[in-house]
């Protein structure tokens, strides 16, 4: 291939990257991993150099537009390599998994903003040509380009509204107007782009605090009472930090212009008086951080000596390892990373901590800034879009060498990194559900592999696959039985409710109801979990029996909240106001059906006057109002705390002495393969909520099938008890982890052309599927075939958002022939048709749920 083209991934969902021609007066073509502006139709959008190129690329070239890095590519090769392996794995459009590597600030579509200049003015002014630069007449196209700067004033023009002018404005001749200084164009994040810093100022030793010295005092400061106090103010945080390496006193001026509005003019007269020392450092990142006490590492228990011996000796032979550390909840898994990543920044490298969802885990990250202070960055999704180019550029420069963040972070461009730890590595969140459907897991240990680093699995329930690859020797198999503490794993007992009979306003039956108020009188607080949340899940009608649905989806019925007297369908996020009369009959019977946690939390109260109850869901808890809650919880400012899954996030509060289940059983019945996992997974996590302080736990689980064996391995806290009993069933299936599987969606708003693209497309991988088939026959004939195929069929839930969806489940017993059946399934993907007909057709490799 010619060294004057260049193959780049562009973010969209073409399933192929674009050849582009490096204009003639550039001295060489962009180097990989570097970022470009190119032409795509009437837009320009910012792609990414790829190492690789198309063999055969078209005769006519369109023209990169600009190479927008400075110095250094925005991507390294080792990151450029890892979206490969992520667009075939997981059968995507490069650019869009190129795209997960980038902030989003960095990788938007043409984000350029034109001003027009004052020679621009003058030259739309004149006829003549510009005898000033000795350039040639406008054209009219370039006429039409400045009348519209004019027209818009000093705010400019974005630049994707001037290429959609009509008749069309090729982008080359804004490059052109640039070059002749007759208009500027301006990226929307320019001043984000360098790693931002802020002025901090400290409190120095001079004439600190001696009475001797206080009329030298007063001659710099002269009769200010504000700068008196000022510095008074630095001098308490040089008190309360005590020499910590956490910020070591510190202050940024956003902190001090709170108290004091002219801190920069009060400050002047001190710096140079050598009272206070001013610095330039990295900004802070996180808007929820908090200033967290000193952390210093415990005496590890036997189990975690352990863990540490085997995983400090990986760091050091400089080779990939995987590892499963299988703990207990409360068992000190936390604690193995601390003193794990501290053994890595001793040897001066970097390390990633991947959690499900670190918003919902403050006192995770807290631990961490205790520790390791300001190398520490915090990625989640309560930041601002150029907060995380702030973090994505502190942490590529080397400032931030410890990231901390949910699924993304594993693209983080840390140098030199040295470990990768996944914390409760079962979690689904780790899943992408739309876009490129990576597992943020899977990608860690592919990242890892390609470093020859070792990766850390941490989890009290670990997956099943990757439970089967540690009992097959793929992973080592680290286990923390015990907990720091001397309280044991609190003791299960179940209620079944086809005996006690819960009430209906609020699931609670009278044994559960008795149990909260007796660990309330002992001084301890209580969880009561239900993973629903509103007020209702349905509203009825006592005439005809319809439940009112949402208009745009086949879910059974939409959810009630009472504090927004709403119903709202939480698959697509249809909101509208609680109707007054039925839909089906118009009767105005309406009754609430099934119970959420806003009800459970109202009817409690009531239950039991005098509690303090607080809620914590998606509803009640969002941003700083979310860390409000979990404060207020844990300083023991509320007795009970009612809540969805988030209550299993790995948060520990140790006044907590009783969970209660309100229905333990609710997950399984859904049509899922995991929904048996699942249920053991979040009933052991939640339990394990209970007994970390000093006084020993209780759980009560509530369930109609108390005798369920997810249920009953949760109550015994028997995690290889549930594994060996539920492994053969999914081997039987054929399912994972002793199959692999991948899910074909189809999905339009038109019922029948959704239905006739599955139907198409299952003719198509049949013979296909054949051919697989005689190439890897089996020797015993009662064996499954390599590669099976169900469907197509509607999918579980078929409608969401107006959209019909059809499904086919490819089944595999090796993963070599199902890769080969998808790379044959990749030019059949994407958008077919057009209008009402258009269908779109994705694969989700590895799928976590079959809904």
């Amino acid at each position: 291939m010619s060294a004057r083209r260049v193959s780049v991934a562009v973010p969209v969902a073409l399933d192929r990257a674009l050849t582009y021609a490096v204009p003639d007066d550039w001295e060489q073509p962009p180097a990989a991993g570097r970022r470009v502006l190119v032409p795509l139709g009437s837009r320009a959008l910012v792609g990414v150099v790829r190492s690789e190129h198309d063999p055969s690329p078209p005769e006519r070239l369109k023209e990169v537009l600009a190479d927008l890095d400075d110095d250094q590519p925005t991507l390294t090769a080792e990151l450029l390599t890892l979206c490969e392996w992520l667009a075939d794995y997981y059968v995507a459009p490069v650019g869009e998994a190129y795209r997960l590597a980038l902030p989003g600030l960095l990788g938007n579509a043409d984000a350029r903003t034109a001003h027009v200049t004052e020679e621009g003015r003058r030259a739309l002014a004149f006829a003549g040509p510009l005898l000033s630069r000795g350039a040639a007449p406008l054209t009219a196209p370039a006429r039409r380009v400045l009348e519209a700067l004019i027209e818009a004033g000093p705010s400019g023009l974005p630049v994707a509204r001037l290429s959609r002018l009509r008749p069309r404005v090729p982008l080359r001749l804004l490059s052109e107007l640039q070059d002749q200084g007759l208009c500027t164009l301006a990226w929307a994040d320019a001043e984000a782009s360098p790693m931002r810093t802020e002025s901090c100022f400290r409190r120095t030793d001079l004439l600190w605090g001696g009475a001797a010295d206080e009329e030298r005092l007063k001659q710099h400061i002269g009769r200010s009472k504000q700068r008196r106090a000022i510095l008074d103010y630095l001098e308490g945080q040089r008190d309360a930090v005590d020499g910590t390496p956490d910020d070591d006193g510190w202050v940024p001026i956003g902190e001090l212009r709170g108290p004091f509005p002219r801190a920069r003019e009060l400050l002047a007269p001190l710096v140079v008086a050598a009272l206070v020392a001013q610095q330039e450092r990295p900004r802070r990142l996180d808007p929820f951080a908090t200033a967290p006490a000193p952390d210093r590492p415990q005496v590890p228990t036997e189990d975690q000596a352990s863990a540490l011996r085997t995983l400090t000796a990986d760091v050091d032979t400089g080779e990939f390892r995987s590892a499963l550390l299988h703990g207990i909840t409360g068992s000190g898994k936390t604690e193995v990373y601390l003193q794990l990543i501290a053994h890595v920044r001793a040897k001066g490298r970097g390390a990633i901590v991947l959690v499900p969802e670190i918003a919902l885990t403050p006192q995770l990250a807290d631990r961490f800034r205790a520790r390791f202070g300001d190398e520490v960055a915090v990625l989640h999704s309560g930041l601002t879009p150029h907060q995380r180019l702030d973090a994505w550029h502190q942490i590529r420069a080397g400032g931030r060498p410890i990231v901390i963040g949910a699924r993304s972070a594993v693209f983080a461009p840390v140098p030199d990194l040295g470990v990768i730890v996944v914390d409760e590595e079962h979690d689904g969140s780790f899943k992408q559900e739309d876009g490129v459907r990576y597992h943020a897991r899977d990608v860690a240990l592919v990242r890892a592999k390609g470093l020859s680093i070792p990766v850390v699995l941490g989890s009290a329930t670990p997956a099943l696959e990757t439970f089967a690859l540690a009992r097959q020797g793929r992973h080592r198999w680290l286990q923390l039985r015990s907990r720091p503490t001397p309280r044991p794993l609190p003791q299960v007992e179940l209620v079944p409710l086809t005996v006690h009979r819960p009430d209906p306003a609020s699931l609670l039956t009278g044994r559960m109801r008795d149990a909260v108020d007796e660990a309330v009188r002992r001084g301890g607080q209580a969880i009561l979990f239900l993973n629903r949340r509103g007020f209702t899940t349905d509203l009825l009608c006592e005439d005809c029996g319809s439940r009112q649905q949402c208009p745009d989806c086949s879910a059974p019925s939409m959810t009630y909240h009472l504090s927004r007297h709403r119903m709202m369908c939480h698959l697509c996020g249809h909101i509208e106001a609680a109707p007054q009369q039925c839909r089906s009959c118009g009767s105005a019977k309406l009754v609430h059906g099934g119970v959420g946690t806003e009800r459970v939390e109202l009817a409690l109260a009531k239950a039991l006057p005098g509690l303090r109850v607080l809620r914590l869901d998606r509803d009640a808890a969002r941003g700083r109002q979310l860390l409000q809650t979990l404060a207020r919880f844990r300083a023991g400012q509320a007795d009970v705390l009612v809540g969805t899954q988030m209550l299993s996030k790995g948060h520990d509060f140790p006044g907590v002495t009783l969970v209660g289940v309100l229905q333990g059983d609710h997950g399984l019945g859904l049509p899922d393969l995991r929904a048996s996992e699942r249920t053991f997974q979040l009933l052991t996590q939640v339990a394990g909520r209970a007994g970390r302080g000093a006084v020993a736990g209780r759980v009560l689980v509530q369930a109609w099938q108390v005798e369920h064996p997810a249920i009953v391995f949760a109550s015994e806290h028997d995690y290889l008890g549930f594994a060996e009993d539920e492994l053969p069933r999914r081997e039987a299936l054929g399912n994972p982890p002793a199959g692999h599987l991948a899910l074909v969606r189809i999905h339009g708003t038109d019922a029948g052309a959704v239905e006739q693209r599955a139907k198409r497309l299952a003719a198509g991988l049949r013979p296909r599927m054949a051919q697989v088939r005689a190439a890897h026959p089996s020797d015993d004939p009662a064996a499954p075939p390599v590669v099976m195929m169900l469907g197509p069929l509607p999918s579980p839930i078929e409608r969401i958002n107006r959209r019909v969806r059809y499904q086919l489940l490819l089944r595999a017993r090796q993963r070599g022939p199902l890769r080969w059946l998808l790379g044959e399934l990749r030019p059949w993907l994407g958008v077919e048709g057009s209008g009402e007909g258009e269908t779109m057709a994705i694969v989700d490799v590895d799928p976590q749920t079959m809904l």
